[in-house]
C-alpha cells in the first residue's frame, strides 16, 4: 500500500455513549494510520466527555442536532480541505478490524473506477452478517457473492447495487463527481439517494470479503428501531422523486410499484398514509423546486471547494 495515501475516518455521534469508545479505539488501531473527526449533533448522555478522552481525535460539537447526512458532510468537508484520498465513514455503534482500511484501500487504489467499497458487516458480536446486509447480497444485487462462499471461491472485490453506509470508503475523486450528502434528508434515504448519484456519475459500488466491521445494531432501544422504520417509510417515495430528477427513467417505474405495493398494504389495513404520503411529497417537490434544482446542479458538477455550503 501507498505509505503517502491520506485516509480521513468520519464519525457521526448521537447519544453513542455505549458504543463510541470501541470505535474509535478500533479506529486508532488501524494498521493504516488514519485521521479521525468526529462530529456530535448534540448528545446527551456524556458521549462528548468520552470522545474527548481520545485527544488525538478531532471533535466538533454542533450547535444543533444536523442529522446524519449533513452532519456526515462537514466531516468530509473537512477531510477533503486536508487533501484526503479516502473518506471512511463509520457509524458510531460499529468497530473495524485491525486490516479493514488497510484493505480497503488497497482494493480501491487497485479499482478506480470504483467510488465507494464497503468490508463485510457482521453483527454487534461478530458472530454473523448484519441481517439487513445480508439481504443486500442477494443474487440479484450482488450477483455470485453467496455462491463463491459456498465454494470457497470468493474474489476479491464484488459489484452490489447498494450497500448500507455503516461502513463506506469514498475516494476523493468519487465525491468530486458526486458531491455529499442531500442535505434535504434528515435521518435515513441520504444513503440511497447518494449511491444513485454515485452510478449516475459512472462509478461502481464494490463490497470486498478481505475485511469486515461489527454493527452492534441489535443492541439498540426497540423503539428506536420503529421510529427509524417510520422515517424510512416517509422517504422512501422521496428519495424515488428526487432521483427522477437525476433522470433515472428507471426511478419512475420503481416509484410507481413502491406506491402500489404501500397503497395495496394500508387498504388492506383500512389506512390511508399510503396517499398521504405521496401527496405530501408531490407538494413538497412543487413548492421547494429552484431548492432542489440548485442541489442538483450542484451534485452534476465537479465542484468539491464548496461542499462546506452544503453541510451548513
Amino acid at each position: 500500500m501507498d505509505n503517502n495515501i491520506k485516509v480521513f475516518a468520519v464519525v457521526v455521534t448521537y447519544n453513542g455513549r455505549p458504543w463510541i469508545d470501541k470505535c474509535l479505539k478500533s479506529l486508532e488501531k488501524s494498521s493504516t494510520p488514519v485521521n479521525i473527526i468526529v462530529i456530535d449533533n448534540g448528545s446527551q448522555d456524556g458521549t462528548q466527555e468520552i470522545i474527548k478522552g481520545h485527544p488525538q481525535v478531532e471533535f466538533i460539537q454542533a450547535a444543533e442536532n444536523l442529522g446524519f447526512g449533513k452532519a456526515n458532510n462537514r466531516g468530509i468537508a473537512i477531510a477533503l480541505g486536508k487533501k484526503a484520498d479516502y473518506v471512511f465513514l463509520l457509524n458510531q455503534d460499529a468497530w473495524i478490524e485491525t486490516n479493514t482500511i488497510t484493505a480497503l484501500s488497497e482494493i480501491a487504489g487497485r479499482n478506480p473506477g470504483y467510488g465507494v467499497v464497503s468490508p463485510i458487516h457482521l453483527n454487534g458480536a461478530c458472530t454473523g452478517l448484519d441481517l439487513n446486509f445480508s439481504r443486500q447480497l442477494a443474487p440479484d444485487t450482488c450477483p455470485s457473492f453467496y455462491s463463491d462462499l459456498y465454494v470457497r471461491n470468493p474474489r476479491p472485490l464484488y459489484e452490489i447495487t447498494f450497500v448500507g453506509a455503516a461502513a463506506w470508503l469514498i475516494s476523493a475523486s468519487c465525491l468530486g463527481k458526486v458531491g455529499l450528502f442531500e442535505p434535504m434528508f434528515f435521518l435515513y434515504g441520504e444513503d440511497n439517494n447518494f449511491l444513485q448519484r454515485v452510478k449516475y456519475h459512472g462509478f461502481k459500488i464494490g463490497v470486498t470479503p478481505l475485511c469486515a466491521i461489527c454493527h452492534d445494531r441489535e443492541s439498540r432501544r426497540g423503539n428506536l428501531n420503529e421510529q427509524g422504520a417510520k422515517i424510512w417509510e416517509r422517504t422512501s417515495s422521496l428519495i424515488m422523486l428526487l432521483n427522477i430528477l437525476d433522470s433515472y427513467s428507471r426511478s419512475i417505474l420503481l416509484f410507481l410499484r413502491e406506491r402500489l405495493l404501500l397503497m395495496l398494504k394500508y387498504t388492506y389495513q383500512r389506512r390511508f398514509l399510503a396517499l398521504k404520503c405521496p401527496i405530501g411529497e408531490i407538494i413538497f417537490l412543487v413548492t421547494h423546486f429552484n431548492a432542489i434544482r440548485r442541489v442538483r446542479n450542484y451534485h452534476k458538477s465537479a465542484y468539491v471547494p464548496g461542499a462546506q455550503n452544503l453541510s451548513a
